[in-house]
């Protein structure tokens, strides 16, 4: 099999799937016992959040919870805010985005929808007009989950807190951590969303960078872990392989960055430009490129490649089973390319014999596939 679908999940490392049995089997203690055995876990889950703090140089806290998604939602409704108050997220979001802002609009907020440019980044100019002195909070995604796209982050951040220094800054940086360089100090970020199962962790866990002076309200209510944030007995043994997962991320992120952006590059020299239309550009995150098929549904595309043992996407796996046309009309797609789109994700494992089969295989359906569409 060929997997070319990794921003919608990763295959766990055999040295992470090790570290995740291990302690589901031999260290499995709830750590908020008051035994030997349980006080050492809750020492090592104190370490993991040391050890990213360092690796993603923040300084504040790290919320565990149970995927990129929650962390999103923790972020958004969990800061303090004045009611009403305006909040900006980008049009281009991940639905843990853009669901909870449509929630947080039907509370009253005054929710913008801030416009991205035809490559899925946020029109920093546009931005700047929607930024006013009673915006409280901002999200803007790091890298662009369906383009590839990356945010200027830093700049955006700059901007709002010009404005108003009291604005609270968030991004999601699902598809970023672990695949491009990041400092969330020099960025200049109040909060940052990560998730383990795109970085080759187990599903089921994600983080949230808290920066020091920022307070956040709790969603869940119980036994108190996390500080009072996220009460629910500690998924061990995700926090460890998350961990584990981007030390070796992060140890490796110039090698993998450089080995993944070849293999894009291959694809986007050997397609067919006058049948495939190339969405990502060049100053995109190489994990991610997306293609428009000229007069062929995305979908279609998808299952016929599948008979080869070849997987990709169609843009966000937690979008997939509904029907909508946010990107397309984001990206102001021409007509006869709007239902093609198609998202080709990389991992480290991926090599270029598996591009080349790729390629081959999606020239030969695509001729195929168009026949009947002229036929």
């Amino acid at each position: 099999m060929i997997y070319l679908d990794n921003a919608g999940t990763t295959r766990v490392l055999g040295e992470i799937a090790e570290t995740y049995k291990y302690f589901l089997t031999e260290e499995y203690y709830n750590p908020s016992a008051p035994y030997h055995q349980a006080l050492e876990l809750s020492k090592a889950i104190t370490n993991a959040k040391e050890n990213i703090l360092r690796l993603i140089k923040g300084n504040g806290n790290i919320i565990f919870t149970s995927s990129g998604t929650e962390s999103d939602n923790l972020a958004l409704f969990g800061t303090k805010k004045p009611n009403g108050c305006r909040i900006i997220v980008s049009n281009s979001e991940h639905s843990a985005i853009y669901n909870t802002a449509l929630e947080l609009k039907q509370r009253g907020y005054d929710v913008i929808f801030t416009e991205a440019d035809k490559f899925g980044r946020v029109d920093i100019e546009q931005f700047q007009k929607n930024m006013n002195k009673d915006t409280y909070l901002v999200s803007i995604m790091h890298v662009n989950n369906e383009t590839g796209a990356i945010n200027d982050i830093k700049k955006l951040c700059e901007i709002a807190k010009k404005i108003n220094p009291k604005v609270i800054f968030h991004s999601d940086g699902v598809q970023a951590l672990g695949k491009i360089k990041v400092s969330v100090s020099d960025i200049g970020l109040d909060l940052y969303s990560f998730s383990g199962h795109k970085i080759h962790a187990p599903k089921g866990v994600g983080g949230l960078f808290v920066k020091s002076n920022i307070n956040l309200k709790p969603m869940l209510f119980g036994g108190g872990q996390e500080n009072n944030l996220r009460s629910s007995t500690e998924n061990v043994a995700g926090i460890m392989c998350l961990t584990q997962a981007l030390q070796l991320a992060i140890n490796n992120i110039e090698d993998n960055y450089q080995k993944v952006n070849s293999l894009c590059d291959i694809i986007k020299a050997k397609i067919d430009n006058n049948k495939i239309m190339t969405i990502t550009n060049n100053d995109c995150s190489p994990y991610i490129l997306c293609l428009a098929l000229k007069h062929i549904r995305g979908e279609v595309m998808l299952h016929s490649l599948e008979k080869y043992g070849i997987l990709i996407g169609t843009g966000s796996a937690c979008s997939s089973k509904k029907s909508h046309k946010k990107l397309p009309s984001i990206l102001k797609l021409p007509s006869e390319y709007s239902e093609g789109i198609i998202r080709i994700s990389f991992c480290r494992y991926n090599t270029k014999d598996d591009i080349e089969y790729f390629i081959n295989k999606l020239n030969l359906e695509y001729s195929e596939l168009i026949k009947y569409v002229r036929g």
